[in-house]
């Protein structure tokens, strides 16, 4: 008889264990939060690293808005330095009237709008690739904000370029890791100015943040060094999708 009852006590420990791992979902369908696989300290305590590849889908997309930055610098210094627009917004001067606008707002102010769409279609994409749906109206104020505000951090620290060196690229470095936390926030749901407590996200923002300035101070400095500015761009965009994924 006590092997038996042994045995029975067993088998109950065995399904009570597998009750508990078994995802429940509330009368809504959702996932109900403390239950399923995702709760173990294995699978929750596991993070990304820095250099975790996403998936050829998600690489394909941090390569087209990576893009897409790119274009938005490229013509932002070329109207920045008094140059014509490139094809991109040529095309469409007559039907936007850009050069009304350009006229209004002085040639910095156009050219910091200018980058701001750009950076701001980038955004809209990472936050729909990092949360697997389209933004909110809340979501799309923050992101506005945040890529006005990186806008105006690469317009400022062009022009202190000329005033002094050191302290242009102290502003770019900061303000740029400012910026890239903020954007870090909105991307996990957090609180606009909410200071990270992990060390690797912290650690993932300092190198995301001195890729992007590295690749853009020798692109600045040379033209025909857009190689590097690629590179330290998608090395910046690749680290920021991952550094999202940590908690």
């Amino acid at each position: 008889m006590v092997p038996d009852c042994r045995e029975s006590l067993s088998k109950l420990q065995i399904a009570k264990g597998r009750d508990r791992l078994r995802p429940r979902f509330d009368a809504h369908g959702t996932l109900e939060q403390g239950t399923g696989l995702l709760t173990s300290p294995e699978v929750g305590q596991k993070q990304p690293g820095l250099l975790h590849f996403p998936g050829l889908g998600h690489f394909l997309v941090v390569v087209v808005f990576t893009g897409i930055e790119i274009v938005g610098l490229i013509e932002w210094l070329a109207l920045s330095n008094g140059g014509n627009s490139i094809t991109v917004l040529g095309q469409t001067y007559p039907v936007l009237q850009l050069g009304a606008i350009s006229s209004r707002v002085g040639t910095t102010g156009f050219t910091a709008i200018v980058l701001a769409t750009f950076l701001l279609v980038e955004h809209i994409i990472t936050q729909a690739d990092a949360t697997g749906r389209f933004i909110s109206g809340k979501q799309f104020v923050e992101i506005l904000t945040f890529s006005s505000l990186e806008s105006a951090i690469w317009v400022v620290w062009l022009k202190l370029i000329p005033v002094n060196g050191i302290l242009a690229i102290t502003f770019f470095l900061l303000a740029l890791f400012v910026e890239h936390h903020i954007a870090d926030n909105v991307k996990k749901g957090l609180s606009f100015f909410k200071l990270s407590s992990t060390r690797l996200v912290f650690t993932g923002l300092l190198v995301l943040t001195i890729s992007e300035v590295v690749g853009a101070v020798v692109w600045v400095a040379d033209q025909n060094l857009l190689a590097v500015l690629i590179v330290g761009s998608l090395l910046e965009h690749y680290i920021a999708r991952n550094v999202g994924l940590i908690r």
